[in-house]
């Protein structure tokens, strides 16, 4: 019995060394043959066990939450716990979502033993149907150093309109266009009370409401209809409808309307995005007109409108104009960025020999500080 149990113990140490040193040098036929006792290699590898080095372990007490079916009108929490179950300090390092409000408050460090909450806010305006998102926390768990939290929800609208966003793309200058819409609301006790479009040359009706069945639910739907007049101006027109019910949910929402209203010029591009502009840097944009009738052009005036002082355009150097005009007049716009850090807007009002209308450029930019 002594001599079994021995051979056991052979046996275990020699796997154990032969692991240990095989990836530092590979054994020789010479060095089988000279093996120390038994007893003496069990000892050694007992002089080289060393416990492992304390660690943190973030063990949570789910990773997945469902909110249920929800109205696009509320916002929800969730509250997901988590415990440092290792024997060293546990450290979150970042916290990433995707389309969802997760905030993180200190402590950032949590002792063994020690809980703590992430909680996630989701809110679902503007989303129907189902949704599901993740929650990237990275921490400094040797086994887990990233956990994704996941969480999901099925969305109905209390209200919703089609199309999101009248779209008119480009209207011939002295016509009007038309875009019809439908309004819904759950339920068949509330509908739209009325309509206001902001700005001028567009305007709304109410054309009427019905109650219908939608997925075995009833609702109202109202048809509104969006007209741009055979007045506007030339250029690019932003504008938006509010839409009011009498759903305290949703009492007011809103959808933008856009429109290019084209004379004898086309301008390229209607609406000029100058982009990420930083404060004290210049910066340069490219303005096209373009003659639609294949006529001369000439340009009469300009006027820039905004709250950059330093602002200007000109005429693309090394490319002059005839006197009688050219097909394709090439601009630029340079400015330096202001210190007015955040969104700005403003507008170029051009004036050409085509047309008595002047054209409308809005442009838009993001000042950002200098890094």
């Amino acid at each position: 019995m002594f001599k079994a149990t021995n051979a056991i113990a052979i046996v275990l140490a020699t796997i154990a060394i032969v692991s240990f040193c095989s990836c530092s040098k590979p054994s020789s036929p010479q060095a089988a043959s000279t093996e120390p006792p038994a007893e003496e290699q069990v000892e050694t590898v007992a002089e080289l066990t060393v416990d492992p080095a304390p660690a943190p372990k973030i063990v949570f007490d789910e990773t997945f939450h469902d909110f249920g079916v929800i109205d696009d009108t509320k916002t929800v929490q969730h509250d997901f716990v988590f415990w440092n179950r290792g024997d060293a300090t546990l450290v979150i390092k970042g916290i990433r979502a995707s389309g969802t409000g997760a905030s993180y408050f200190e402590p950032s460090k949590y002792e063994p033993g020690e809980r703590g909450v992430i909680p996630v806010v989701f809110t679902p305006k503007g989303r129907t149907g189902h949704q599901a998102k993740s929650i990237r926390v990275e921490t400094n768990d040797p086994k887990t150093p990233i956990t994704n939290l996941r969480i999901s929800s099925d969305i109905f609208s209390v209200v919703s309109l089609d199309p999101r966003v009248f779209r008119f793309e480009q209207v011939e200058a002295g016509s009007s266009k038309t875009i019809n819409g439908t309004v819904r609301l759950q339920g068949e006790d509330f509908g739209v009370t009325g309509i206001e479009v902001l700005g001028d040359y567009v305007s709304g009706k109410i054309l009427g409401t019905e109650v219908i069945d939608v997925a075995d639910e009833t609702a109202t739907s109202t048809e509104i209809k969006i007209t741009i007049h055979d007045d506007a101006p030339l250029g690019w027109m932003d504008s938006k409808v509010i839409i009011s019910t009498d759903n305290p949910k949703r009492p007011t929402f809103e959808a933008p309307i856009w429109a290019e209203v084209l004379g004898p010029i086309h301008v390229l591009p209607a609406k000029l995005p100058l982009g990420v502009v930083r404060d004290g840097v210049q910066f340069k944009r490219q303005l096209l007109l373009v003659s639609r009738t294949g006529e001369l052009i000439n340009i009469v005036d300009w006027v820039i409108e905004c709250n950059i002082e330093d602002i200007d355009m000109q005429i693309v150097p090394n490319v002059p104009i005839p006197d009688d005009g050219a097909e394709i007049i090439s601009l630029v716009v340079t400015g330096t960025g202001p210190d007015m850090i955040g969104k700005l807007e403003g507008r170029i009002i051009i004036q050409t020999t085509a047309d008595k209308r002047p054209i409308n450029v809005p442009f838009h930019c993001i000042v950002r500080a200098v890094k």
